[in-house]
């Protein structure tokens, strides 16, 4: 294990390049990744139109869903190495724009085969924007304030999720208009928004603390001596990806990562469906209806942040609500009260999302330089793998079945999975790096640095 000298400490400048970095990168990168998401979940409120029009079914929608992340699997490490070495400004810019291009050429497809290789392409277009963003953020902030960095980063995702439910599902009343159905009209304006911030991005995003003009030289100089970390030369070469492949802890991170993923794809795309099994509603009410669980995802994932933030915490933190979210799931099945399976829905929807922060200081914590623009990737494309096989495993049993019921009882069982293995990684990495740092820098201790693990 390599330590790394912590720096002495100072509350106001840690204060400050707080405060600035929440006015000056986070409200940007929310966008995008409220973009991010309402281009790649739309496909769930949009599912039966699709279906209907282009005869797919259930297996074959649940597939279209998942192939999106056979392109993050193959594209997910080379992006995240080439922003270390083109700078966060222009690739993010460059994954933005062609996303959102391939969002708009959606609404042209013909039949399945179309709508796969399309996903595909979105897959391949995205990847490296979620990973890419929490490397770049790990500049930004020291290890005390990074779960609450994260979780504002990814607080645009219950956000996107709840809007896009209800935006999408009216961007459906434009079914006609000039000829075309009205999931092509989603697909087509949906893609647009990531286009115009691509352009914003490119002119004012600045790659790294070193070229922000809005930090001064005691602030520039406190990043590199505290951050979570430093701006990382040579993290586009190759030779960091066999050593991180090596590593038994990367491959338990995106384990652990895979467990909770799995059920949230699951629920992300089969929403829509679940709601109109359960309330016998169409397809645009069931959208509205589907915006209710993540409004208390991301109340879950702030009240999780301020007290991961303010005790150091976060291993039970995330057995919690890990099991919180299976139980939810378990009781919502098998109440089969309506009701009660909408609050199963959202307390696994709420487990996800108060996990997702926490667990991903740690990879941000025990890889540091060349080693974290890979480990980050890789633990993440590997993890997203969940994202092809939960919609299609839920699409199977829902052919075999007629109902979602089976598969939401075995995305518990992923949970209950996840909820182990994140309390053994948690530990592990506190063993490693010291854990978190607790308070905010108003009640500032030493910041402790990450390390790069020799597990």
């Amino acid at each position: 294990m390599v330590s790394r000298t912590n720096a002495a400490d100072r509350p106001d400048v840690e204060a400050g390049i707080y405060g600035k970095t929440m006015s000056k990168i986070i409200p940007v990168l929310m966008i995008g990744m409220f973009i991010s998401y309402l281009d790649r979940a739309n496909l769930g409120v949009l599912g039966s139109a699709i279906s209907r029009d282009l005869g797919l079914t259930a297996t074959q929608f649940g597939l279209a869903a998942g192939l999106f992340y056979l392109g993050y699997l193959v594209f997910e490490i080379p992006s995240n190495m080439a922003l270390v070495r083109f700078g966060a400004r222009k690739w993010i810019a460059r994954i933005m724009l062609t996303w959102g291009l391939v969002t708009m050429a959606m609404a042209f497809v013909q039949d399945a085969s179309q709508l796969y290789i399309a996903r595909i392409l979105l897959g391949l277009a995205e990847a490296g924007f979620s990973p890419g963003v929490y490397l770049f953020l790990a500049y930004w902030c020291t290890p005390r304030l990074l779960t609450k960095t994260y979780t504002w980063f990814n607080l645009a995702v219950p956000i996107s999720l709840c809007i896009a439910s209800a935006l999408t599902s009216s961007l459906l009343l434009l079914d006609g208009v000039l000829g075309f159905a009205g999931w092509r009209w989603t697909f087509f304006l949906e893609g647009l928004p990531a286009i115009a911030l691509a352009v914003y991005i490119f002119i004012k995003l600045p790659d790294r603390p070193a070229t922000a003009a809005w930090l001064d030289d005691t602030e520039r100089a406190h990043l590199e001596k505290t951050g979570t970390q430093s701006q990382a030369s040579g993290g586009h070469e190759w030779k960091h990806l066999p050593a991180i492949l090596r590593r038994p802890s990367a491959w338990m991170f995106a384990l652990t990562y895979f467990c909770f993923t799995i059920g949230f794809w699951a629920i992300t795309y089969f929403l829509p469906t679940i709601v109109r099994e359960q309330f016998k509603v169409g397809a645009v009410a069931a959208g509205f209806i589907s915006s209710i669980p993540w409004l208390l995802a991301g109340a879950v994932s702030l009240l999780v942040a301020r007290s991961v933030t303010r005790t150091g915490e976060r291993t039970w933190h995330m057995t919690g609500v890990l099991l919180l979210g299976a139980v939810g799931l378990t009781v919502g099945v098998l109440s089969g009260n309506p009701y009660l399976a909408m609050i199963g829905v959202s307390l696994g929807a709420a487990g996800f999302f108060g996990a997702l922060s926490p667990f991903w200081t740690m990879p941000a914590q025990v890889f540091t330089g060349g080693l974290a623009a890979v480990g980050i990737a890789m633990i993440n494309s590997i993890g997203n793998l969940s994202g092809l096989l939960g919609p299609y495993l839920l699409g199977r049993l829902k052919d075999a079945t007629g109902s979602t019921d089976s598969g939401l009882l075995i995305m518990a069982g992923f949970f209950v999975a996840a909820a182990v293995l994140a309390y053994v990684m948690s530990k592990w990495t506190d063993r490693q790096t010291g854990g978190l740092p607790s308070g905010g820098p108003a009640e500032a201790t030493a910041p402790i640095r990450g390390t790069e693990a020799a597990t």
